[in-house]
Parts: C-alpha cells; structure tokens; sequence
C-alpha cells in the first residue's frame, strides 16, 4: 500500500513507510504549464551559493546529465541584499535562473559549522558577510512569500556551544521550545510553499522525542530535516537513530550537510531520502577529482590534479568517467590550469565532481531496486578507510582554499 503526503504544489510518497532503514521514494511538484516534476529518492539537492551553483554558470550546469532537477538555496545568503522585491523578479526561481527546478530555500549553509551568531527569543542570529543579521520567523515568512520557492526549511534555534551544553542545561530546552514557536508562526504566514521542519533536542533523549513528539502533532508539515551539523558524524547519526522512530514515516526525510559519500550512504541506510550535494563543491575546492563508487573494487576516493605526477599525464580525469570534462580534457591540462590559477580548473572540476555524485546515488537506488545495498555499503566502508572523505572539514577549516583566494567571510 502506498502511503503519501501532500501541501499545496509539494507531493511526496513512499511504498515503504518503515520508521528506518533505507527506502525509496518520489518528490512531485505540480507545475502549471510544464506538467509535474518528479525526482525519485534517495537523492540530493543541487548547492548553491547566493543562487548559483558554485563555478558552473546554468549554461554549463544544464549540460551535466541526469542531475536532480531540485536546488537548495540558503536566506542567508541574501540577507545583505537589498529591495529584492523592486528589482522586477517574480520568485527566487526568476532571480537565480533556476528553470523549473524544484527551489528549496534553507536558512543556513550546510558547509559552514563554526557561527558566532546567536539566536534570541523572537529572532535566530545568523552571520552574513555583512555582519550579525536578525532573521525574524514572522518576516521570514512574508520573504517566503515573495521569493516563491516550493519548499521552505523553518528557521531553527541552533545550538552552537560545545559540550556538555549539548546534553544538559536549560540552553537545549530552550532551543526546542523557541524552534517549534518559530515553526507556528512560519505555517501561520506561507502561502504556498511547502514546510519542513528541523528536529531538534541535540544529544538530548528527552527533548529531541519532545521536538518529535511536537512536530509529528503538526500534520501539514511536509517532511522533517536534521541539521545538526556542529556535532560529529557519529553524533548526529545517533541523533537520527532517536528521533525517526517517532516521527511521522510517510513525511519526507533530508539531511542538511551530510552530504560525504560515507555519511551519505549511512544516512540512506537509516531512512533519509535527501541530502545537498556540497560534498561536490568541496572536493572541487581542493583541486581534486572524485573517484569513489558504490560497488567496484577501487580504494581510491579521489585525484589529486595538483600532484607533480599529472604533468604530463594526458588520460582522462578518471578513467572511464563519461562527464564533458572527462571526455575532452586530461589530467595534465587540468593541472596546468590550476597551477596558472585559471578558472577553468575549477569549472571542469565541478561539472566532473557533480556528474560523479549523482552517478554514486544514482548506484544507491540500483542497489535498493536490487535488495544489494546493505551489503555494497559494508563492501564500501571495507574498502574506504576512516578520513577518505573529510574535504567539507577541509573548506570549513580553510579561510582561503587552494583553488578559489578569496576568504569565505562567515567562517568563525
């Protein structure tokens, strides 16, 4: 029996409704003229910033096959501009040129996990590149009606403090309380868009089945997110492992910044249907090429284009890759692109890295359809050593990255 949830133009159903453990599933999106959208999961959306995916200009990006037509999009991002709604956009889908993708709008960047910001009773603190902003839940919901995405994420009372406020304290009650109020008042002032929610309660038993508990009562939400992306992989799966038993399993699951292949892969494999391909951009900011695959038996995660050994290297990125970089490019021209600081580098990196991401989800789903994937993803994590996949706390360390030099001002 299929079981299925709906708000507005937003449509998500599963066959599988188990509270964890992998599954598939659709995302349809109603569109007006063009017909419905539909992106089977477990998959991702497309990172962004301020709009647009990073080094690809939507001329390049339209011409990587088989990409998820859905885009996350973070407020943050725009909170230092100014007067969006006199510059004669219809929705943020119009001022980004998002085509007909399916438009998520977040709060945060999943990419950045140090913040100073904090957030008070009626506002979340957010740090933009033109300082401490106030993102107030009743104004974000009159944005949220201006920008026109058909997904919105609820602003959320992040809690940033390192342990042990992370499982004792007022400070994560408080934080639970403050998120569902905000949460009340954005449902209260969208129009269309569909909501979902972020589970909270940290390293608390108690207070993230309380968020749960709260949220699973609030039966328009659209789906659930889990963002907790201070804590460590081993923590925020733990987080996960607590709150999907009781949370409604027929709604939408995404997990913000979990985007690695390994914490990837251990997200599907309790349930999630969606994470953001971040992990792309990152490794393309280390002037790397992916290399890793679901099945084979390869232990190599990526390419490092940098190395002495590539200069006169004229193979394919990765052999056997078939993405428009691999295809006309090698290893030596990207090599000497990066080391002449040429663009070009980084465009190339990001068009193979994306292809080679959705490639990696699109052999998850193959391995559900046939019954392999618990025993690829032992396979996987057997052949991947601990550290394989670390090039997100790379960028989130790094004020500078070896491929782009100019500073990514909202690091703490």
């Amino acid at each position: 029996m299929r079981t299925a949830i709906a708000k507005m133009r937003f449509h998500f159903e599963t066959a599988a409704a188990n509270k964890a453990g992998p599954r598939k599933g659709t995302i349809v999106v109603k569109r007006d003229v063009q017909g419905n959208l539909q992106v089977d999961t477990p998959s991702f959306l497309k990172y962004t910033r301020h709009g647009l995916q990073p080094h690809l200009v939507p001329e390049v990006a339209t011409t990587i096959n088989a990409l998820p037509p859905m885009t996350r999009v973070q407020m943050e991002d725009f909170l230092d501009e100014r007067d969006l709604d006199k510059r004669g956009f219809k929705s943020l889908r119009e001022f980004a040129r998002l085509g007909e993708d399916v438009v998520v709008l977040d709060t945060l960047d999943p990419t950045v996990t140090a913040r100073t910001a904090r957030s008070a009773e009626k506002h979340m603190g957010i740090d933009s590149e033109g300082g401490v902003r106030r993102l107030v839940p009743t104004a974000f919901a009159q944005a949220v009606n201006l920008l026109d995405p058909d997904v919105v994420v609820a602003p959320a009372d992040f809690v940033h403090e390192a342990q042990p406020s992370l499982t004792q304290g007022k400070r994560i009650s408080k934080s639970v309380a403050r998120s569902i109020r905000w949460l009340d008042d954005l449902l209260a002032g969208v129009a269309h868009a569909a909501v979902l929610a972020p589970v909270m309660g940290s390293l608390s038993p108690e207070l993230r089945a309380a968020s749960a508990q709260a949220l699973r009562a609030r039966a328009s939400l659209a789906g659930y997110v889990f963002s907790d992306v201070a804590l460590a992989p081993s923590d925020r799966l733990w987080a996960l492992q607590q709150s999907l038993p009781q949370l409604d399993a027929t709604k939408l699951r995404y997990m913000a910044g979990a985007s690695a292949p390994d914490m990837a892969l251990r997200a599907v494999l309790n349930g999630v249907d969606l994470v953001d391909s971040s992990y792309a951009y990152a490794v393309t900011e280390q002037g790397w090429a992916s290399a890793y695959t679901l099945k084979g038996s390869g232990t190599l995660a990526h390419v490092d284009l940098w190395a002495t050994s590539m200069t006169d290297d004229f193979g394919p990125l990765v052999a056997g890759c078939t993405c428009a970089a691999c295809s006309t490019h090698s290893r030596a021209y990207v090599h000497h692109l990066l080391n002449t600081h040429e663009m070009l580098a980084t465009v190339l990196l990001q068009a193979h890295n994306l292809h080679w991401y959705q490639h990696f989800f699109a052999q998850i789903r193959q391995s559900l359809d046939c019954g392999s994937l618990a025993e690829d993803a032992a396979a996987f994590f057997e052949r991947y050593v601990p550290g394989s996949f670390e090039e997100l706390e790379r960028v989130a360390e790094q004020t500078c990255t070896p491929t782009t030099k100019i500073q990514r001002q909202r690091h703490a």
